[in-house]
């Protein structure tokens, strides 16, 4: 039997700690987040990991969020948390 859990998803299962959960969730695709919303909320709630269900929902709010004439979000939020939520990613790497 193979194993057809993607590797992304693998990764967010068997992050060690949730600044290894915030690196996933930073880099997984819009595409995979969409289809596989239920399992990475899941994994995030397993480990009580509130900062990451609250990342997704700006992630699934952004999908929504009507752009400007050049493309970009028109509400600064969205780039603000995303910045933040790379902070605390990065700061469990400095360990």
């Amino acid at each position: 039997m193979t194993d057809s859990m993607l590797p992304i998803i693998r990764q967010m299962h068997n992050a060690a700690d949730d600044h290894v959960r915030a690196l996933v969730l930073l880099s997984v695709p819009d595409s995979v987040l969409m289809k596989y919303l239920d399992v990475f909320q899941a994994v995030c709630r397993r480990a009580h990991f509130d900062l990451g269900l609250q990342f997704i929902d700006i992630r699934h709010a952004e999908w929504s969020a009507t752009r400007g004439p050049d493309g970009r979000h028109r509400n600064p939020l969205f780039d603000q948390v995303r910045d933040a939520f790379a902070a605390y990613a990065r700061a469990g790497t400095a360990s």
